[in-house]
């Protein structure tokens, strides 16, 4: 009887495996005060989803990309369209990113020269056909090499 609770309890605070976010890399050298545009990678794994943004429901949580801190400006982030997905809890179907997401973010580049470290921030609630679980973030960082003026090859 004990073993049968415990077993319950641990189903019922089971967690999804969290989605895996990457940024392509910048180039080696990029000028101050430009246009720059990576791309988040974020990866579900198989059988999860998050909800497309804008979301298709009001009560959906969406991805979400922010970056921290405001030395970088956003220009645009161009989220994609979700696929058609059917959800338990809801007759009708709705728009999700399922496996390998692209986020193209065009930022424009601090006008002070030097190193930085971008951090890009992830938003998402993954659910599975029947559960959705609690939201989360996720952080990636990039390194960016802010110089005067780019050299040419």
């Amino acid at each position: 009887m004990i073993l049968l609770a415990i077993f319950a309890a641990s189903i019922g605070s089971a967690q999804a495996p969290a989605p895996a976010v990457t940024v392509s890399a910048p180039p080696k050298q990029v000028a101050a005060g430009s246009k720059l545009t990576l791309t988040v990678i974020l990866t579900f794994a198989e059988g999860f989803h998050g909800y497309q943004n804008p979301p298709a429901q009001e009560y959906e949580i969406p991805v979400s990309v922010k970056i921290d801190g405001k030395e970088f400006k956003v220009v645009k982030i161009a989220y994609p369209a979700g696929v058609e997905a059917k959800v338990g809890g809801s007759d009708k179907p709705t728009k999700a990113y399922e496996g390998v997401v692209k986020i193209p973010i065009t930022l424009i580049v601090p006008t002070k020269v030097g190193g930085r470290n971008l951090k890009v921030i992830v938003g998402y609630q993954q659910c599975d056909e029947s559960t959705c679980f609690p939201p989360g973030d996720i952080v990636a960082t990039v390194k960016v090499n802010v110089v005067k003026k780019v050299a040419k090859a």
